[in-house]
């Protein structure tokens, strides 16, 4: 195993490329390009690439090595509801009480993210909190598309975060999540479609 020093920055840098579309969907992860454009010996990036296998960002095949992982249809509908489930268990447990709005310079896929965190802190349940964090990286790049595929998110989203701001009551939050998730498992179809033949970004 790579020293910490190391292995921290190499594997948050590759999941930072996963989570922006760097590479199209399906792509051979070359390990040997990865570590010279870090400027890092090959042993980091390999083993961050595993554990983000183990994280199912991306795929293994002995003999064929990583890829980027392709998040299908049903997997993305999976995702939506277990992330759905967490959140409804923090907000039922939680204190009474809004979160901290989130800083409106970061982009929409950082900002929905870190609201959903704000919401699973507020539980004070670790184990969720944790769930919801690893679910939002791996639906991270899914929400480049909302716009596309939604509409106005932008509108969706400053009715979830002002209604968690203000310790709005429960049934209201639910309901917005409920939409929220509802209105994506509806659209995904054409999330896959999407994901699926994206041709890769700059990090």
């Amino acid at each position: 195993m790579s020293p910490a020093h190391v292995f921290e920055p190499t594997y948050e840098a590759i999941k930072r490329r996963l989570m922006t579309g760097a590479w199209p969907t399906g792509a051979r992860i070359e390990a040997a390009r990865v570590a010279d454009e870090l400027g890092v010996s090959l042993t980091p990036v390999r083993d961050s690439l595993f554990r983000l296998d183990g994280e199912r960002m991306v795929d293994f095949t002995p003999g064929e090595g990583f890829h980027v992982h392709h998040l299908a249809e049903t997997e993305f509908r999976d995702l939506l509801e277990l992330h759905l489930i967490l959140l409804l268990a923090a907000i039922a447990t939680a204190p009474n009480g809004g979160v901290a709005p989130v800083s409106e310079e970061q982009s929409y896929p950082d900002r929905i993210a870190d609201l959903f965190l704000a919401i699973a802190e507020r539980s004070s349940n670790v184990e969720i909190v944790a769930s919801i964090a690893a679910i939002g990286d791996r639906l991270r790049f899914s929400r480049h598309f909302d716009a596309a595929i939604l509409g106005d998110v932008e509108a969706e989203y400053e009715r979830l975060e002002a209604a968690v701001a203000d310790a709005e009551p429960q049934g209201e939050v639910r309901n917005l999540l409920l939409g929220y998730h509802e209105r994506r498992a509806h659209e995904a179809a054409a999330y896959a479609r999407a994901l699926g033949s994206h041709p890769g970004r700059q990090a």
